[in-house]
């Protein structure tokens, strides 16, 4: 019966006589996760065409391009092709290269199908379409614009046989949109050369 009383009170002891004075403080391993809680908050997840990324790991031009992209109505978002290139998935058919460079599109074409690619571009804004107010402004885009390895037409066309350029329409200018993208291409050089995607 004593040892019993005995260890009744020093249980007593320990639970009540020990935690006097002491306080509770949160670890450095929870504040730190604190912290790592408030930067994901402040850095939020983006989705597009059901890939979901942190807005950190995305480029200020993306994330301009995706907010100019909300605004649209639903049915003008499913009329784009244009997927940006960190949203693009494995499934990508990618030209392989020997260097890290991106294919030559520019330098496989002639000046003469420059000419002749920019004309039928120039056309397709402003007699064959209505509505964009004509060619403000038009080049043609880099080699390793991202529309090129698009999951979508242009990955079926190979350098020489493909070309993209930037257009900004009057109607673009006016609404304060960006350039929007034209795909022309032929399946081979006795081809002619036609649109296959335009977009922004």
């Amino acid at each position: 019966m004593q040892a019993k009383a005995l260890l009744i009170t020093i249980a007593a002891l320990f639970l009540t006589g020990c935690g006097e004075g002491a306080t509770i403080t949160p670890s450095t391993a929870s504040v730190a996760s604190d912290e790592t809680l408030m930067e994901s908050a402040d850095d939020e997840l983006v989705e597009f065409n059901g890939i979901a990324k942190m807005k950190s790991e995305l480029s200020e031009d993306t994330l301009k391009w995706l907010e100019w992209y909300q605004t649209l109505p639903e049915s003008s978002r499913d009329a784009l092709s244009l997927v940006p290139s960190e949203f693009v998935t494995s499934g990508v058919v990618a030209l392989e290269t020997d260097t890290d460079q991106a294919p030559p599109y520019l330098s496989s074409l002639t000046e003469a199908e420059l000419l002749e690619t920019e004309e039928l571009a120039r056309y397709y804004f402003t007699e064959a379409s209505v509505g964009f107010d004509g060619v403000e402004d038009i080049y043609p885009a880099d080699d390793s614009y991202f529309l090129y390895q698009n999951t979508g037409i242009e990955a079926e066309y190979d350098p020489g046989n493909i070309i993209i350029f930037m257009v900004l329409t009057g109607k673009d200018q006016a609404e304060g949109n960006p350039a929007r993208s034209i795909s022309i291409a032929r399946y081979s050089k006795s081809d002619n050369w036609k649109v296959i995607n335009s977009g922004h």
